[in-house]
């Protein structure tokens, strides 16, 4: 038996990749410069500066470069490709999105991008969108209050060419990031006090409350995010403290509250300050006591906050990736309801799943990801036989199976390429039922001969070709007899310009994606 056979392995997920092969070209060009983002519904951010925006105009410019990849539109499969593999790292993942979109934006945009570039950019603007998104459908528990602008709508990646997508990207996180700084800004709006209770220290009052207010400002024009302290602080005994000691700590220690803090300890940190400030002129030996007790209840708070949020965050994006629709042409994927039942409650309660439940959530994500990888797989070994030769023939017996003839070969001889449950891949030779006059014909033996070692060449050039589609498939080819069979249905021209989308092939030895 003439036959070729390969262990697949997934290098790098290539953006354009659909079940179907090779995508509609979209047309899409950018010789002017980034599409109009004119009606796309973001909001008016004008009055913030923007060193987002200022990388994403860079970035558009170096984008000029980019050949194929940067052209067409995230396919679907691709798409739920990667969104189930960063579902999978969860939370760890997640921790760094908040300045993810400008800080990548700004580091691609002093460099040239080439293909090989392209491939992680699309595959970072992927991510950052889910994260994204589950940031805006965590934003959306609660109700919108007096004066926040609306949230944004989430960013759909797949079908939109690379520089359009970091440009929704970035207004889309200047656009949240206000939003949660507006919410965080109402969460802490009675820190601290009410001037009513105390109208003789207004202007103290309002300059404890000053670098809250600018801490949310910085992260509202693209600067980090207020943090808690890892640890509460320590405090020795000292000179008596005055109400300029107490206005400092109190300032840094209401500046440094997460966005995510809730007003559940506000009532306790504001009794806390208040009473350390009356004490330095009644008390001055208690000053300490109550500024540290505010700290430790702002730590204790804060931390609940973040590992709340962070569980919100952590189940929305595997939502996300669990309830995406099967992308088109693939096979219906494993169910995950009870999975979902799991990260709907964690999305409400703010408690991540433990034991039982989180592996119920782990192995959907698994079994998804090992479906939606085995498709790219064909699509990948698919495409890659598409570019095998103008004028062939290409034919599709089922999910895992699909047939090429060579123009050359005249449609009576073909090579099947095959993807196994275990996902090798195998390449036969085929040819049509003989006649018992061309059984005995000594030209037949000769044809098929001939075929096998043409055979053999192309499935060498299927290994490079299958690389460049980000899977490493090294055929070892053995010859032997030619199979026998029938073709696949509805065999049609593929009528495509392989020297038109073939990419170079990358490098030798890669990293995987995580």
């Amino acid at each position: 038996m003439s036959s070729a056979f390969a262990g697949t392995d997934l290098l790098t997920v290539m953006p354009d990749v659909s079940a179907y092969g090779y995508p509609p070209d979209p047309g899409l060009t950018l010789d002017s410069g980034v599409p109009d983002m004119a009606g796309i519904g973001t909001p008016d951010l004008t009055a913030l500066s923007d060193p987002v925006g200022e990388a994403v105009g860079q970035l558009a410019d170096q984008v000029q470069d980019m050949i194929v990849p940067a052209l067409i539109g995230l396919a679907d499969l691709s798409g739920a490709l990667l969104v189930t593999r960063l579902a999978l790292r969860g939370t760890q993942a997640l921790a760094a999105f908040n300045n993810k979109v400008a800080a990548e934006q700004e580091a691609l945009s002093r460099r040239q991008l080439s293909l090989e570039m392209g491939s992680e950019c699309w595959r970072r603007a992927a991510e950052a969108a889910a994260g994204i998104n589950a940031r805006i459908t965590v934003l959306g528990l609660e109700p919108s209050g007096p004066g926040d602008p609306p949230p944004p709508a989430p960013v759909q990646p797949v079908g939109v060419p690379l520089d359009l997508l970091w440009k929704r990207l970035a207004e889309t996180e200047r656009a949240l990031r206000r939003v949660e700084a507006q919410r965080a800004a109402r969460a802490t709006a009675r820190l601290p006090f009410d001037h009513a209770r105390d109208p003789e220290h207004a202007d103290w009052y309002d300059r404890l409350r000053e670098r809250r207010r600018q801490a949310l400002i910085r992260y509202a024009e693209g600067g980090p995010g207020p943090e808690p302290e890892a640890t509460t602080p320590e405090h020795t005994e000292s000179a008596a403290l005055t109400e300029d000691d107490v206005l400092r700590e109190g300032a840094e220690l209401l500046a440094a509250l997460p966005l995510a803090f809730t007003s559940a300890g506000r009532d306790l940190i504001d009794d806390c300050l208040a009473e350390a400030r009356r004490a330095v002129g009644r008390r001055p030996k208690a000053v300490r006591r109550y500024l540290d007790e505010a700290a430790l209840i702002a730590h204790k708070e804060s931390e609940r906050a973040v590992l709340a949020d962070r569980a919100r965050q952590d189940a929305a994006l595997r939502l996300g990736a669990l309830q995406a629709p099967a992308p088109e042409g693939v096979d219906t994927l494993p169910d995950a309801s009870e999975a979902v039942e799991v990260l709907q409650r964690a999305l409400r309660t703010g408690v991540a799943p433990a034991g039982a439940a989180e592996r119920t959530v782990r192995q959907a994500l698994v079994s998804r990801s090992a479906a939606l990888q085995r498709a790219y797989l064909v699509a990948a070994l698919r495409r890659a036989t598409e570019q095998w030769g103008e004028g062939s023939l290409q034919g599709r017996m089922d999910a895992d199976h699909w047939d090429f003839a060579p123009a050359a070969w005249g449609g009576e001889y073909w090579l099947r390429v095959r993807l196994t449950s275990t996902g090798q891949a195998r390449v036969f030779t085929m040819r049509r039922p003989l006649t018992p006059e061309e059984e005995r014909d000594p030209a037949t033996a000769a044809r098929d001969a001939e075929r096998c070692a043409e055979s053999s060449g192309y499935v060498g050039e299927l290994g490079r070709l299958t690389e460049a589609e980000g899977v490493r498939a090294e055929f070892a080819w053995s010859s032997g007899q030619v199979r026998t069979g029938e073709p696949a249905p509805g065999l049609t021209r593929s009528g495509r310009k392989p020297s038109a989308r073939r990419r170079p092939a990358p490098p030798k030895y890669r990293d995987k994606d995580h």
